[in-house]
């Protein structure tokens, strides 16, 4: 069975077991049956939103506030799970300890205390990781190595702009970014999520204010395939400002050598694998090899490739370093290195927690992150 059909699954029997719990819980407090019953139909409505939009076509109000509105509903469904598992894990301390003593009289309010906690305690960080998701962050990275003059690069990865992370974000980045005076703009993958809310145009007036004089470069990831043909999503990307390299290095004014890999999960949807790096650099000159190399690979695996073939830098993203709690220990599990710096012989590393969100719009392990990346002459 897929893992996307058993995940469909545990969402559904998750789902039923909250809303057969909220109403048991109102019948408790002493709510009639037909109020409990009808509030129980807000979060069987909010728990078919998600599915509900991504099946819809159109980028209407009505549909990004339905698909928002689900999104939103996931984390808050995620957080009350891991509150419902903190309060058992102390109930069951409790028995052990009696760090507190409740009498049968009073046990009736500590449930009814407990199961207004969980659900306020679960919307609260939900809306504190909202706001947390529209705040990014600037993280700066310092590397030396052989270059005429210092090189100022700012990297962005997981924007996945669409319904749900607008082009007035996308904007707002951009803002964030100018006082930053970057000579170059390189995006990682999962630039797209959906095509119904880009704006190309937008993206390329809002890339143009930059002025920046080694232009702007990015790769496919894995949702610019799940977003439907890649060559579409190729296109859009282009016509947005963008440079895309799919499994081909470019001569950036003969200060660096840049290589663009296409998104490892290429072969699944295509069926064809993408070339490895030797065969990439097959016909780069000489010449060419001796500027610092900087390779985009959206997802971070198999890092000892970047460093058989000398690269100077590998910029990544893709895990977005989880961004909802406990799941950044999940990618650092499956990672070698899952967020942040990291080194490996002479070829530094370094995968960003990404620009934007998938699915909620909501982070909790990290802000989104704005990478500087200060390439100075080394002494």
């Amino acid at each position: 069975m897929p893992i996307f059909t058993i995940i469909r699954w545990v969402y559904v029997a998750i789902n039923i077991a909250l809303i057969v719990g909220l109403y048991l819980n109102l019948r408790r407090m002493g709510w009639k049956r037909k109020w409990s019953a009808g509030v129980c139909l807000l979060p069987v409505a909010l728990s078919l939103a998600f599915p509900a939009a991504r099946l819809l076509e159109g980028n209407e109000p009505w549909v990004r506030s339905m698909a928002f509105a689900g999104t939103f509903w996931l984390s808050f469904v995620l957080h009350t799970l891991l509150l419902l598992v903190l309060l058992g894990m102390f109930c069951c301390c409790n028995r052990i300890f009696h760090w507190m003593r409740i009498t049968p009289e009073r046990a009736p309010h500590w449930r009814n205390l407990a199961f207004l906690g969980v659900m306020g305690g679960a919307f609260c960080v939900s809306l504190l990781g909202w706001t947390n998701a529209q705040q990014p962050s600037v993280r700066e990275l310092r590397l030396e190595t052989a270059v005429t003059r210092p090189l100022r690069v700012v990297a962005l990865s997981d924007l996945h702009l669409g319904r749900l992370v607008s082009p007035a974000y996308f904007s707002r980045l951009i803002d964030a970014i100018q006082p930053l005076r970057p000579d170059m703009l390189l995006l990682a993958g999962d630039i797209l999520d959906d095509y119904h809310g880009l704006d190309t145009r937008a993206m390329r007036a809002d890339l143009a204010r930059l002025q920046l004089p080694l232009g702007v470069w990015g790769v496919l990831g894995n949702h610019e395939y799940i977003a439907g043909d890649a060559e579409n999503s190729h296109r859009l990307l282009e016509a947005g400002g963008i440079r895309i390299l799919r499994d081909e290095w470019a001569d950036v004014d003969g200060k660096v050598l840049l290589v663009g890999r296409d998104d490892d999960s290429r072969k699944r949807f295509t069926g064809e694998a993408r070339k490895t790096l030797p065969e990439i650099l097959a016909d780069a000159p000489a010449i060419l090899r001796q500027q610092p190399m900087i390779v985009l690979d959206h997802q971070p695996f198999r890092l000892e490739e970047s460093e058989a073939v000398g690269a100077f830098l590998q910029f990544s993203g893709h895990t977005h370093n989880g961004q909802l709690f406990p799941f950044n220990f999940v990618v650092r599990w499956i990672y070698e290195n899952a967020h942040g710096y990291s080194r490996r012989g002479q070829t530094h590393y370094w995968v960003s927690a990404g620009a934007g969100t998938w699915g909620p719009r909501v982070r909790t392990t990290s802000r989104p992150e704005i990478v500087l990346i200060q390439i100075e002459s080394a002494p």
